[in-house]
C-alpha cells in the first residue's frame, strides 16, 4: 500500500520555530485536515511536504523512499496553493494554454469549465473575476494532470456551498482512486475526514 509517511518533522522559518516534531502517516485513498490558528505553519506544512521548503530535519517518505532523494517526486502531488497562481492579465482560456504547456496535455477548456458551471468566463481576463471564480479556475489545474497526492491550502476559502460540494466530491473520487489528499482549513469540512493534523 503506497502511504505518505511524517516523521519527527522540524522547520524553522529565521529562528521562529514553526513545526515541531510533526508525525502523521497518510495511507492511500486517505484525506487528511490539517488545522491550527492562522500563522500556525498550516501552508509552511504543505510546502515542506511538496519539496517547496527543504531546510528541515526529520522525514518525508513516499512510496518508501525519502522525498529528498526522489528527483521526480515533483511529478507526483499537485500543490494549489492560497494565491491561486493565475496570470491576472491573461484570459481564462490563456491561462489554461500556460498549463497545456507546463502539463504537456491537451485539454478541453469548455468541458472543464463546466464543471463549475464558468462556460461564459472563457474569454474574459483573470482580473476581472471575483474571488470565488477564481478559486474554481484554480481548482481546475486537478483534471490536467493525474497525480497520486492532492496538497489543497484553503480550498474551500470563497466557493458558495455549490461548488464546496462539487469539490468536495472531486476530493472524495480522488481518494477512491487511492489518491491522498492533504487539505488546510479553519473550518468544519462537509464531510468525515480520515484523519487530522494539528498545529
Amino acid at each position: 500500500m503506497k502511504k505518505l509517511s511524517i516523521n519527527e518533522l522540524k522547520c524553522f522559518r529565521g529562528e521562529n520555530l514553526v513545526l515541531n516534531r510533526i508525525s502523521a502517516e497518510i495511507k492511500e485513498g486517505e484525506t487528511f485536515v490539517i488545522k491550527g490558528s492562522n500563522g500556525s505553519g498550516k501552508t509552511t506544512l504543505l510546502r515542506v511536504l511538496s519539496s517547496l521548503i527543504k531546510n528541515y530535519s526529520g522525514t518525508i517518505m513516499y512510496e518508501d523512499r525519502d522525498i529528498k532523494e526522489d528527483y521526480k517526486f515533483y511529478q507526483k502531488f499537485n500543490f494549489i496553493g492560497q494565491k491561486n497562481a493565475l496570470k491576472e492579465n491573461l484570459s481564462v482560456s490563456k491561462n489554461f494554454k500556460l498549463w497545456e504547456i507546463i502539463y504537456g496535455k491537451k485539454t478541453d477548456v469548455n468541458l472543464l469549465l463546466q464543471k463549475y458551471n464558468l462556460n461564459t468566463l472563457i474569454d474574459k481576463d483573470i482580473s476581472s473575476l471575483s474571488d470565488g471564480q477564481k478559486k474554481c479556475i484554480s481548482l481546475l489545474k486537478l483534471k490536467l494532470c493525474s497525480v497520486p497526492i492532492w496538497y489543497l491550502d484553503e480550498p474551500f476559502v470563497f466557493l458558495d456551498s455549490e461548488n464546496r460540494s462539487i469539490l468536495t466530491d472531486e476530493i472524495k473520487s480522488h481518494n477512491h482512486r487511492g489518491g491522498i489528499a492533504l487539505i488546510t482549513t479553519n473550518t468544519e469540512l462537509d464531510y468525515k475526514s480520515d484523519g487530522e493534523i494539528t498545529l
